[in-house]
């Protein structure tokens, strides 16, 4: 069906419940059984868009969709019911809309929709019943009361809290409901993860945790006023902070406030002001400010229209806070400073002779800052950090002492005075994991304390690891050069080794030959103070150098013992350094040996408190080593976990980076593509800062896209930049040979010379004889290696067509086997695609290397590598439809699905692994119509996307309305 105008169907999330609802009495009418479901619900949630998403799959049921108006002067008699009628363009449908001028009207709309239920199922629908006349509800009473033995659905949606005792559809709901047949669903908010996947698609790009939480928060949960909160909101916030309500979203907040009394309105705008729940002494407050005498008849007004909920019995706040934040906004500057100026001196005056608690205290210092008092903002704003910092608060701590600052800077205090509260909020960002806050106080005090020299060199090494953290670029060289020779003013101090332990780490980088004489020196500097910090990073820069020099033994020793000294110092960015080196000292990510050791000493520091961008560091690491051990749903549940909350620019990027690449391997390219363009906003530095693997992913994102000479200029980008080789440089030779001959095999499909390209392929085999090595390894990354290289070597052989690429990808599968799963999966397809060619006397192997990467590919869900296998199948006339194992959503396949004819036929489709553009113009419609399909197909099956669906399709197999490929239309 076509939606009406105005109703849009992207951005639908969750609702898999109300839906079963729909989808039960649409499908009770296509069997002859007519059901009516009223959907209620408060404006904004979605009940609209719910019923139009049951139906606008239906392809089989004829949808009559109407809406109510709210019109005041002017009155249309059974306007909703004209408007689904006159949407039909067929003939009869005139009468029916003749019928309904008559006086007769319900019985000629009867007359006219029994005919056409003889014909096949219909579906009326009928929006906005709040503003129905009475004619309208008549005529849908009569006709619910009719629905028995018709293939007739009726699917209503009314507003909550718009159907008072008065109001004309009481009666008419009272009487309904008793009538067999009807149903009514009622509608709430969404949950805060589907907020996530609302905000997901509209935003294009995975949001972060905190703004999830600040939407769902500021709205409630509310799908229209979410989609209107975060209109043009860039997909890389972070937060909402400062961002004014965008106009169209102050309108749909504050209709409804519109319609309550004068007196009423101006008591909401006081209470708005107010910031809190309103009960006693702040209650009194706002209404002397508003000048009531009596606030409590219009207090009732206030929550009959739904603008205000009761708080415990004696408070009031907004049923949206939205409307609270409209109605400040509303207010001009002079009355807005005058308000909070009048709450400050109330709270003032209630708390001369009581102790403030935390709350209040930060609402007096809002207040204050507000009405442009700071003086007293400087006061309360310590004040209230004193409190939050008794109770651990220390996001609120990082916020006040922020305040105190602003107001000391308005106030022209000295200096002096500032540094002691920026070293206050230096220590309570750190306590919060606020880094952005910690590096802006570490600098503040680098530039106005002038603190002694060794003090001075640890803030300097500390802001490195904040610009680090932040994305700001990789260890400078020159500033920690400067705080060794800082620190070196007091050499037996624990600054210096902690200046000299760093200044190693980025030389070990460097790969300067005077950094391993640095990291002895730290070391044995650190071990002469005891300070369990500086031991941490000492310790660890020799655990680095240890596994570049492939002496693992020592390396996780020293690692182990770093994490230790870290865990004792509390800090969180030497403990996930450490642990980073202790696992690199295990065979690297595609080692379970280094996911277990990463896993568990990120549970180690969850145990100890650290702040959250460190636990999300590893959790990122965690997540790569699931990755390429093919535990696809482990890693995302992973980077989920890291960009919780706020982690910082190096966890953000690192979690892009891994989605990036997942979302390449799985065919989601749209996706991955605007994984790796978000990281390349976040982060200063890309190819050149080494412990991202920036080449390697935009690398495989390329190929994903078919930019195939971009996959080779992405891999020789980091093959070739001098110095240390980049995370990931393993695959970086195998893609961009993996591309010349794909590159190479268009020209011979073409008829062309691919001799240049394979004049290319030979340059770069001499240059790189062998694939690249990253520093250290054991046995089991030496494994991988050597499969990763027979990979290189196989890519060769394709592109040149030689003889023995049988043989070469034989070697390649089997290297790869258990190993790394993704690869394992693409050279299978590849060896049974060369099997193939070899002729009949293989075929037998061919077939078994395609069932191989077939369910390699389903295990793992590389759709492109299972579209290949599906094709290669098709084309070799191989059977694959062999029973697979199911994983719908709850754990059991949805085998009694009621499937319109339409999707029996998209379902055979992507059970024959075609793509959306080949279904489309299979099926002489657009892609977007597919798409829809196949959603509705998700959502009947239970099933989370088409792999699963494909999953579930072969389950059911040979039984009654199994999917069966259709021929290809000519």
């Amino acid at each position: 069906m076509t939606l009406p105008q105005g109703v849009a169907d992207d951005a639908f999330v969750g609702r898999v419940e109300e839906l079963e609802v729909l989808d039960s009495a649409l499908a009770s009418a296509r069997a002859g059984h007519g059901r009516a479901v009223l959907v209620s619900g408060e404006a904004g949630v979605g009940k609209t868009r719910l019923v139009h998403r049951a139906c606008a799959t239906a392809d089989d049921v004829l949808v009559l969709a109407g809406a109510c108006l709210p019109l005041s002067t002017l009155s249309i008699p059974l306007l909703p019911l004209r408007s689904a009628l006159a949407g039909w363009a067929e003939g009869g449908a005139d009468t029916a809309s003749q019928g309904l001028s008559g006086e007769d009207a319900a019985e000629g709309l009867d007359r006219w929709l029994e005919a056409r239920c003889r014909q096949g199922a219909v579906a009326l629908v009928v929006d906005d019943l709040q503003w129905a006349d009475q004619g309208t509800l008549d005529v849908l009473m009569w006709l619910v009361s009719g629905l028995a033995n018709r293939r007739l659905a009726i699917l209503a949606t009314v507003r909550r809290g718009e159907v008072g005792p008065e109001h004309p559809m009481t009666r008419w709901l009272a009487d309904v409901r008793r009538l067999p047949g009807f149903v009514r669903q009622d509608l709430g908010p969404l949950a805060l993860e589907e907020t996530r996947q609302q905000l997901s698609t509209l935003l294009g790009d995975e949001p972060h945790d905190a703004l999830v939480r600040q939407v769902h928060d500021r709205t409630g949960g509310n799908a229209y006023l979410n989609q209107l909160l975060v209109a043009g909101l860039s997909p890389t916030a972070t937060s909402l902070s400062g961002r004014a309500l965008p106009e169209d979203l102050t309108s749909a907040v504050l209709r409804a406030w519109l319609q309550l009394s004068p007196a009423a309105r101006e008591l909401t705008r006081v209470l708005a002001v107010g910031g809190t729940v309103a009960r006693g002494p702040t209650l009194a407050t706002a209404s002397r400010l508003a000048g009531v005498e009596e606030a409590g008849p219009l207090l009732r007004e206030c929550v009959e229209a739904g603008i205000l909920d009761v708080h415990d019995s004696d408070g009031y706040w907004f049923h949206h806070p939205l409307q609270a934040e409209a109605l400040e906004a509303g207010l001009a500057a002079p009355e807005r400073t005058r308000l909070h100026a009048a709450f400050a001196e109330a709270l003032c005056d209630r708390h001369h002779t009581e102790a403030a608690d935390l709350a209040t205290a930060i609402l007096m210092t809002d207040h204050l800052h507000r009405a442009g008092d700071e003086d007293g903002t400087y006061a309360w704003a310590v004040r209230a950090a004193d409190a939050a910092e008794h109770d651990g608060s220390w996001g609120d701590v990082v916020r006040l002492l922020h305040r105190a600052v602003e107001a000391l800077a308005e106030l022209g205090r000295p200096e002096t005075e500032a540094c002691a509260l920026w070293e206050r909020l230096r220590d309570a960002s750190l306590r919060a994991g606020d880094l952005d806050g910690e590096l802006e106080a570490t600098e503040a005090l680098l530039d106005h304390a002038a603190p002694e020299a060794r003090v001075a060199a640890e803030l300097v090494v500390r802001r490195q690891h904040l610009r680090f953290m932040t994305g700001r670029g990789f260890f400078d060289r020159e500033e920690l050069a400067r705080a060794v020779e800082l620190s070196g003013t007091a050499p037996d101090s624990w600054q210096h080794a902690f200046a000299l332990a760093e200044a190693a780490h980025a030389a070990l980088w460097a790969e300067d030959p005077a950094a391993p004489g640095m990291a002895v020196e730290s070391l044995a500097r650190a071990r002469a103070c005891g300070h369990p910090r500086a031991l941490s990073y000492a310790l660890t820069a020799n655990a680095m150098h240890a596994v570049i020099t492939e002496d693992m033994a020592r390396g996780r020793a020293w690692g182990s013992e770093g994490v230790a000294c870290a865990a004792l110092a509390g800090d969180g960015f030497a403990f996930g350094h450490a642990t980073m080196w202790e696992a690199n000292a295990m065979g690297g990510p595609a080692d379970p040996r280094w996911g277990a050791s990463v896993a568990a000493r990120r549970s180690q520091g969850e145990d100890l408190g650290l702040p959250h961008p460190y636990l999300a560091w590893l959790a990122v690491g965690e997540a790569q080593g699931e990755l390429q051990r093919g535990s696809w749903r482990a890693c995302q549940a992973l980077l989920r976990s890291a960009l919780g909350r706020t982690p910082g620019a190096l966890v953000d990027v690192g979690a892009r980076l891994q989605a990036a690449e997942l979302a390449a391997l799985q065919g989601r390219v749209h996706e991955a593509q605007g994984h790796l363009a978000r990281a390349d906003e976040l982060f200063a530095e890309t190819s050149t800062f080494l412990p991202f693997e920036f080449d390697a992913v935009r690398a495989r994102v390329r190929l994903a896209g078919g930019d195939l000479r971009g996959c080779v200029d992405a891999a020789l980008v980091g093959a070739t930049t001098p110095g240390v080789s980049p995370t990931m440089a393993e695959w970086l030779l195998p893609l961009a040979v993996r591309a010349l001959a794909d590159l190479a095999q268009e020209q011979h499909d073409a008829r062309a010379d691919p001799g240049p390209l394979v004049r290319e392929v030979d340059a770069l085999e001499q240059r790189f004889p062998h694939t690249i090595q990253d520093a250290g390894g054991d046995e089991a990354y030496y494994r991988q290696l050597e499969g990763l290289d027979a990979l290189y070597a196989a890519e060769r052989a394709r592109a040149r067509l030689a003889p023995d690429r049988v043989h070469a990808w034989e070697v390649t599968a089997d290297l790869l086997r258990d190993v790394l799963p993704w690869d394992e999966c693409y050279a299978r397809w590849r060896l049974a695609e060369a099997l193939f060619d070899a002729g009949p006397t293989r075929r037998g192997e061919a077939v078994e290397a395609l069932r191989r990467a077939q369910q390699l590919a389903l295990d793992l869900q590389a759709v492109p590598i299972l579209e290949q296998v599906a094709s290669l199948a098709r084309s070799a006339r191989v059977p694959l439809a062999e029973p697979l194992v199911t994983a719908a959503v709850d754990g059991r396949p949805h085998a009694g699905a009621h499937l319109t004819a339409r999707e029996e036929e998209v379902l055979a489709h992507v059970v024959a692994g075609r793509t959306y553009g080949e279904i489309a113009r299979t099926l002489v419609v657009s892609e977007k119509t597919v798409s829809t399909h196949v959603s509705h197909l998700l959502a009947k099956t239970g099933t989370a996307n088409r792999v699963d669906l494909a999953r579930w399709a072969a389950r059911r197999g040979a039984g009654a309305g199994a999917a069966t490929v259709p021929a290809t239309r000519p």
